[in-house]
């Protein structure tokens, strides 16, 4: 679709990390959040979204100071110009978590058209198993404003979508398309649903 996809780049990622699923979704939005988006497209090509499984077996969630409250996803950053994808993966893990990770599985390559009013922009996300290989767990870019991170049975991914699709009013928008790399991952995993249960869950508060 348009610039945003590499199908070499593809090719090469299901040789090396299995194959992969590519889906592709139609996104309605409002003038907001269409906006931010186009603003965003700018200087990126995509997106990578980060599954970091912790020796626990748990994934790492996250939240910032201007998020709704309560509201975890699991990690994402933008793929810049110029740059790999498994570049971007490795970066954003570093910077968003302060870990190196080791590449479990490619698990897809999801499409995007955002729309409104008749226009329409592509984007994509390169959906990431990784696992946890070194380093110490706490955010080293603060200009992604992470207040907290969070660590959850990979069971309650649907359970994290389905809070992003709750949420209403102006983040509305966003909550819907954070929550479709959730449901895609649990999908793939093959992994069921269960509630949240915090005996289950740990917060790590960064205090910022």
């Amino acid at each position: 679709m348009n610039d945003v996809i590499d199908e070499k780049e593809v090719t090469e990622l299901a040789r090396r990390y299995g194959s992969l699923e590519q889906r592709h979704y139609v996104l309605e939005m409002g003038e907001r959040t269409f906006a931010h988006w186009q603003e965003m497209y700018k200087d990126r090509r995509g997106e990578v979204a980060l599954f970091i499984l912790r020796p626990s077996g748990h994934v790492i969630l996250h939240t910032k100071d201007f998020y709704p409250e309560g509201i975890y996803r699991v990690p994402t950053g933008g793929i810049e110009r110029g740059e790999d994808v498994v570049t971007a993966v490795h970066r954003e893990a570093r910077e968003e978590t302060g870990l190196t990770v080791a590449i479990e599985r490619c698990l897809g390559v999801l499409e995007y058209e955002f729309r409104y009013q008749g226009e329409m922009l592509p984007f994509v996300s390169y959906v990431f198993l990784l696992r946890e290989n070194g380093g110490q767990l706490c955010p080293q870019d603060e200009g992604e404003r992470i207040t907290s991170l969070r660590e959850v049975p990979l069971t309650e991914l649907e359970t994290v979508a389905q809070n992003l699709r709750a949420i209403e009013a102006d983040w509305r928008d966003w909550g819907h398309y954070r929550a479709i790399a959730h449901s895609f991952a649990a999908e793939v995993l093959g992994i069921g649903q269960v509630g949240i249960n915090d005996k289950q869950s740990q917060y790590i508060d960064r205090g910022r």
